[in-house]
């Protein structure tokens, strides 16, 4: 019975402090993102939808591949503008936790998509990378910011 108490008690602790730290997020990235703050809270609040968003390879472009993932209900990562979101780089979630199957390795042949979590994506965006820009991901395993800039490469040129 006093191990039932002190666990409801700590959960009820744990549920004060999550309040106070969204509640900070509110305040802080609200400022910080404006308008697109709203698109990102959904997500971070959403587990199964970000966990396995689907990064487009821009160097095995497939445009059925873009529209199936819009007729299954996907939508491009952010919906509305951010101060840098390279052209180049197409990332869709699900609204549901459906996911993607990963697309087996072929030898000699680049994947159309890469599943990763969206989280990966939000370091490589705040670099703002530009033209002639070298970068040295140090923690690159299993490799989903390091695909990601990649995508950004050439910022100029989209799909």
């Amino acid at each position: 019975m006093l191990a039932r108490l002190k666990a409801k008690s700590e959960g009820k602790l744990t549920k004060q402090i999550c309040k106070v730290v969204l509640d900070h997020f509110e305040k802080q990235y609200s400022k910080e993102l404006g308008d697109a703050w709203n698109t990102v809270r959904d997500i971070l609040t959403s587990p199964p939808c970000w966990q396995y968003a689907v990064l487009l390879n821009r160097f095995n472009y497939s445009l059925e591949l873009e529209k199936d993932l819009r007729l299954k209900g996907y939508h491009t990562l952010f919906q509305g503008s951010l101060p840098y979101y390279p052209k180049s780089m197409k990332c869709y979630l699900s609204r549901t936790s459906e996911r993607m199957p990963s697309e087996r390795h072929q030898d000699g042949n680049l994947k159309k998509y890469y599943l990763l979590n969206a989280a990966s994506l939000l370091p490589v965006l705040a670099l703002e990378l530009q033209d002639g820009e070298k970068i040295l991901d140090m923690c690159a395993a299993p490799g989903g910011k390091s695909l990601a800039l990649l995508q950004c490469a050439y910022p100029g040129s989209a799909f």
